[in-house]
């Protein structure tokens, strides 16, 4: 069985600084590239392009959320559960008391949010290095790089590789 990843291409076009990148994100758009095959890399943000698709999308803010409800919930469960599997003849006082509640709610979701948002970025950090371009040392000098990800077969190779040198690249890579 052929290996997924000497089925791929990349197609790296570096840039001057000052070269204008929608209209080269548009044309291959056009070509139907999705968006998660195209990546650009710049040592500046680039502000008019979108930040990412996917998971890069998905913003550390809203899993340490997630995160952190979801361990209130089982905090809940772990104070009110604990109480429920091993009762305690209290003489009519509640076992289950809001404050001990919310100790243990407000400690799981610490740790719920901590874990979970550490995980993922891990994970993001490890998912952004999914194109195996070579990392081109002039992106530091503020040049910028498009890497195109396709299969070996695709017949759209060409076009892109004219479509970098039309559009003013310094250098045109096939990997």
């Amino acid at each position: 069985m052929a290996d997924t990843k000497s089925a791929k291409r990349i197609i790296f076009g570096l840039f001057e600084p000052q070269t204008p990148l929608r209209p080269i994100l548009d044309r291959l758009q056009e070509m139907k590239f999705s968006e998660e095959s195209i990546e650009i890399s710049s040592a500046t943000p680039i502000l008019a392009q979108p930040v990412g698709v996917g998971w890069k999308r998905f913003r550390l803010v809203h899993v340490t959320i997630i995160a952190g409800a979801i361990g209130i919930f089982f905090g809940v469960l772990l104070a009110g559960g604990t109480a429920l599997l091993y009762p305690i003849r209290t003489g009519g006082k509640p076992i289950v008391s809001p404050s001990i509640v919310g100790i243990i709610s407000y400690e799981m979701m610490m740790l719920f949010a901590i874990v979970t948002t550490f995980i993922t970025a891990v994970v993001k950090v490890l998912r952004s290095h999914r194109v195996a371009a070579e990392y081109d040392p002039r992106i530091d000098e503020g040049f910028v790089g498009i890497s195109v990800l396709s299969d070996r077969g695709d017949p759209r190779g060409g076009p892109v590789q004219d479509l970098f040198q039309e559009a003013g690249a310094v250098e045109v890579e096939v990997q």
